[in-house]
């Protein structure tokens, strides 16, 4: 009996260990045009073009000032208007006056301080890279 109350007990530990209750990934986000909430999952593989000029864009700090920055614009390869990307693609340097076709992926890692998910885009390999 000692041993079944025990394993229950482990049994428990262990899923609990494992739940995701608490845990927000989902984010508002602007999707040609329209706002809709998003659920931020992994991506393996997906390609983006980047414009060979940076755009200006306001980026929120850790402490919730807006600044003013430059942002990458990227679009998927069949749309026809680029978006902004609040943030950087790790393992890529940006040369402006150059156009690029990039297969990256996405993870989603939570954010310590707001429990929040968030996803970020990791190159896997620069496709090409135009002089424009």
């Amino acid at each position: 009996m000692k041993k079944l109350a025990l394993a229950a007990l482990m049994t428990t530990f262990a899923l609990s260990g494992c739940s995701t209750m608490g845990m927000d990934n989902e984010r508002t986000m602007v999707v040609e045009g329209q706002t809709m909430n998003v659920k931020v999952i992994n991506i393996p593989s997906f390609e983006v073009e980047i414009a060979p000029r940076k755009a200006v864009c306001g980026l929120t700090t850790a402490n919730g000032t807006k600044v003013e920055s430059e942002c990458l614009q990227y679009r998927q390869t069949y749309q026809k208007n680029y978006t902004t990307l609040n943030g950087n693609i790790q393992g890529f340097t940006y040369e402006p006056n150059y156009r690029y076709i990039l297969d990256v992926r996405q993870e989603a890692v939570t954010d310590e301080a707001s429990n929040v998910v968030k996803p970020i885009w990791i190159l896997n390999e620069v496709v090409s890279k135009t002089a424009e």
